[in-house]
């Protein structure tokens, strides 16, 4: 098939890691593949075969550029198109239905904010969520429950070949105010307090974003204090699973902790609304169908988040036994070729319905 990816923009970011990801499993497979979207890091990771056009999405330029996608649409026999966030669902569903081309769209994030278009709602022809939460919460209304799916994201499974320090804690994300906020408790309230017990820990940051300067400042001053690199900052890395898998742990949601299962390391649920547990045997079910978010839990709190790490630090043997079973639940339901596989099927069967209707 000849598929189109659209999203906004393409540097760092679990929707952008998503696409890159799934549009790499596609061309793999043999279908003819495009991805339009501001240039951005993400583009290094492309396969080859993956052909890349640079736009600047704008709301403003929405009608010249609907002009445009229509044309690239009629000059290369685009069959499916495929949107991720709000402006690139609201530009594939207009063109979409001026040139009668099959429209899908991935709801990262809030449904009332990705959708809040009436084009966007009525023209799309198949929804996907990748939260079970999310998708049960939209589902009364008619737009959504006609035409949804859940479909978490898939990771590409590979061997852990790198030697890991079970005393190294990860997180990885954006560093936009929200994540901001999180890692500041985690540097200013929480390092210093396990410190006092287990004086070798690390903490290995990823990520890039605007408020990168105020993540800098709080870490040099931990640093200082310690008197060495208790904390680094290792800014946008193409290629995050090396430093996952040597990690002991990683806190975070979605994305970052599908990319830490899948190489056998231990999750502790966290974002800037909930505190949740280390993913186990016994909770995998609930993390997995809410895109491991601890939907409902209470909102992060230094003292409780310190005391969950330190029971990981007491006994890492056991977390990280823990972690190798809980590979094989990601590479059973969540792996790469299994969504591709999904969502190609999908795009075959809607493909067709348009071409007989």
């Amino acid at each position: 098939m000849r598929i189109l990816y659209l999203i906004k923009d393409f540097d760092f970011g679990g929707a952008e890691n998503h696409v890159c990801d799934l549009a790499n499993a596609l061309d793999e497979l043999g279908n003819e593949v495009y991805v339009i979207s501001r240039n951005g890091l993400q583009v290094s990771r492309l396969n080859k075969r993956v052909k890349f056009k640079s736009l600047r999405m704008s709301d403003y330029l929405l009608p010249a550029q609907v002009v445009y996608l229509c044309f690239f649409l009629v000059w290369h026999k685009i069959e499916i198109i495929h949107s991720h966030k709000r402006l690139a669902i609201l530009l594939g569903s207009c063109a979409g239905k001026i040139m009668s081309v099959p429209v899908v769209a991935t709801i990262h994030g809030r449904p009332k904010y990705d959708m809040r278009s009436w084009i966007s709602r009525k023209y799309t022809d198949k929804l996907i969520f990748v939260s079970n939460r999310t998708f049960e919460a939209n589902f009364h209304l008619s737009w959504i429950s006609k035409k949804s799916v859940l479909i978490q994201n898939g990771v590409k499974m590979m061997e852990n070949t790198e030697e890991r320090d079970f005393f190294s804690m990860c997180y990885i994300s954006r560093i936009d105010s929200r994540h901001y906020s999180i890692l500041s408790l985690l540097v200013k309230k929480v390092l210093p307090s396990l410190l006092k017990d287990f004086p070798g820990i690390t903490f290995n940051i990823i990520g890039d974003g605007e408020y990168m300067g105020n993540l800098i400042k709080d870490v040099r001053e931990i640093n200082n204090y310690e008197s060495r690199e208790v904390c680094k900052i290792h800014g946008y890395v193409p290629e995050v699973k090396p430093l996952v898998q040597r990690s002991g742990i990683l806190m975070g949601t979605g994305r970052a902790a599908i990319e830490a299962l899948s190489c056998a390391v231990p999750v502790l649920s966290l974002n800037q609304k909930f505190l949740g547990r280390f993913v186990s045997r016994q909770n995998y079910e609930f993390y997995q169908l809410n895109n491991f978010v601890a939907i409902s839990h209470y909102p992060p709190d230094p003292l409780k988040l310190s005391d969950l790490l330190k029971e990981y630090f007491t006994d890492p043997e056991y977390w990280q036994h823990e972690a190798i079973i809980l590979r094989e639940f990601i590479n059973s339901n969540l792996s790469i070729g299994k969504i591709s596989g999904d969502i190609l099927n999908m795009y075959r069967q809607l493909s067709k319905a348009k071409y007989n209707s």
